[in-house]
């Protein structure tokens, strides 16, 4: 059965006034407890924020909502993208000078070709309890 607001609101204010028991007001008024908790929760004068009852959002204002925040970080990413005029100016140095950026990269690979002992000490662990090596 649906009940008007006039009606939940009614009933709400009758559990609050008999010490918020449920359970005797959805006897009385052939409810589960529940929905009189729900009501109550949803009318209660003493919860101001939920004294106004909040809408459900419609598709049509979620995908609004969607739409926007991928267009923003649309824009959030083509102005990321874009280059400053540092690096622009870092760009061109780097490209003129090809014994410097030479010398980077290869200390670059220098260090990602380093050994970890640590690394290498427990990898051998590992393979000495599946049996791998003795």
């Amino acid at each position: 059965m649906k009940y008007t607001t006039e009606q939940q609101q009614e009933i709400a204010q009758y559990a609050i006034d008999h010490e918020r028991d449920f359970k005797a007001t959805g006897a009385k008024y052939d409810i589960s407890y529940q929905q009189v908790a729900a009501w109550v929760r949803k009318y209660d004068p003493e919860n101001q924020a939920t004294q106004t009852p909040k809408k459900k959002e419609t598709k049509k204002a979620t995908t609004k909502k969607a739409a926007a925040k991928k267009t923003a970080s649309k824009k959030a990413s083509k102005k990321l993208q874009q280059k400053t005029p540092v690096e622009e100016v870092e760009k061109s140095k780097s490209t003129t000078n090809n014994g410097e950026n030479d010398s980077e990269q290869t200390s670059t690979l220098d260090i990602l070709s380093r050994r970890d002992p640590v690394l290498e000490k427990q990898l051998e662990d590992v393979k000495r309890r599946l049996g791998l090596i003795k």
